[in-house]
């Protein structure tokens, strides 16, 4: 059946839902306002956005509403954690583009200068990219990548983010994404 999760979380001003369940190695599913209720990305692996009806069904105003899909809303002895994170100036961000295989910049509503980047091509099967302000030397710009799916160490490539360090009003990419 369904289930309404109540955290006392806003998701009606925009933000995420990472679920995961506990016991197992089951997958992990990324809700997130921008796309939608129904769409996820899966963080430990490549593939692309999958849509499922009775996954997540709605962002509410003190939390979110999940449905009968067994990946997240098991009725059986199984224990699932979710993380939910509100869009809020500051703290954190959804912001979904288009990529276009050039470097770009890409907007956001931070304020402030970025802490750390995800980025997953929802559309094809790619690695997730991932900036940490820690994970590059900080003479050099935004040169390092992590990938969050892999145990990769961090790789030195101008692909993703364009050796380009984030601003409090954009981030660049590069020509992966």
């Amino acid at each position: 059946g369904t289930q309404t999760i109540t955290n006392n979380v806003d998701l009606t001003k925009g933000g995420l839902v990472w679920l995961k369940r506990r016991d197992s190695t089951q997958d992990h599913g990324l809700f997130d306002t921008e796309r939608g209720v129904g769409k996820y990305v899966q963080s430990n692996g490549t593939d692309a956005e999958a849509s499922q009806s009775t996954s997540l069904t709605s962002f509410n105003s003190n939390g979110f509403t999940l449905g009968s899909l067994f990946l997240f809303n098991d009725a059986s002895t199984r224990t699932y954690c979710a993380w939910t994170f509100r869009k809020q100036p500051k703290f954190f961000d959804v912001v979904k583009y288009e990529g276009t295989g050039s470097a770009r910049t890409v907007a956001h509503s931070l304020g402030t200068t970025v802490g750390m980047i995800i980025i997953k091509n929802i559309d094809q099967t790619d690695n997730w990219a991932v900036y940490h302000r820690e994970a590059y030397d900080q003479n050099a710009g935004a040169d390092y990548v992590l990938h969050l799916n892999t145990t990769d160490a961090r790789t030195n490539s101008s692909d993703y983010l364009n050796d380009t360090a984030p601003t409090s009003s954009v981030f660049t990419v590069g020509t992966d994404h």
